[in-house]
């Protein structure tokens, strides 16, 4: 496994979210990005697009002098999509976790409404909700660290980095766009994630491969509430 992997993280988190899963890969290279608006990144321009997002991961990738296993997750998958259709000399191939190409109607509204509640009140009335989306029940209720940098990292995001990424999110569509993916890529999703991310992964799959999910237990985040079992899939599925 020459090439390194490059983590790229959802929305109200950073890099540091992916910290369980890269220490199971052993020796394998790996490297988190933080996105635009989120930990150290500055603040996406307002009206910026996916693309914005994939231009400022592929200044990065092209500092490392090779292609990278790219490894997105929700927001960061949308980033691994266009990145591996705009950039696809950067991308040796393509993990999209818990991700889809478009939201439906009901969720970009969802999305608006976040970003009109980031910039009038913050993220605290947002933080539950989170962690609810992400972490099955059991886990959410404990004291776990996963959970705890969570609830931290999202809280400390800059709200309007935050709203400006939720409208990003509203806005984009990519189905048009990975009709012309080459990159290898594998489509990862937990059973118990919400329908449109269930539904996005099927899609997904069929799109750009044999129609294969890999499905994992937990929910939006199952692959850090899972970090053993995505890494050895990451060891099995991408390719030499």
């Amino acid at each position: 496994m020459s090439a390194p992997l490059v983590f790229l993280h959802p929305l109200g988190a950073d890099g540091s979210f992916w910290d369980p899963v890269r220490a199971e890969l052993g020796t394998w290279p790996t490297v988190a990005f933080d996105l635009p608006g989120h930990g150290r990144a500055p603040k996406p321009a307002r009206g910026a697009g996916i693309d914005a997002y994939a231009a400022a991961v592929a200044e990065q990738i092209s500092t490392m002098g090779t292609a990278a296993h790219v490894v997105g997750m929700s927001l960061g998958g949308l980033v691994a999509q266009e990145l591996a259709v705009a950039r696809p000399e950067l991308v040796a191939s393509a993990v999209l976790v818990d991700t889809v190409p478009v939201y439906p109607q009901a969720l970009q509204q969802n999305w608006r409404e976040r970003a009109d509640t980031a910039r009038r009140s913050g993220l605290s009335s947002l933080v539950d909700p989170m962690v609810a989306m992400w972490f099955s029940v059991d886990l959410a209720a404990t004291a776990d660290a996963r959970v705890a940098r969570a609830r931290n990292t999202f809280a400390a995001t800059d709200p309007e980095g935050y709203a400006r990424s939720c409208e990003v999110l509203a806005d984009v569509d990519l189905r048009e766009r990975l009709a012309s993916l080459t990159r290898p890529t594998t489509v990862v999703c937990g059973y118990d994630d919400a329908p449109a991310f269930r539904e996005g992964a099927s899609w997904l799959a069929g799109e750009t491969g044999d129609g294969t999910v890999h499905w994992l237990p937990g929910r939006h985040a199952c692959a850090v509430e899972f970090p053993t079992e995505f890494a050895d899939l990451l060891v099995t599925a991408i390719p030499a």
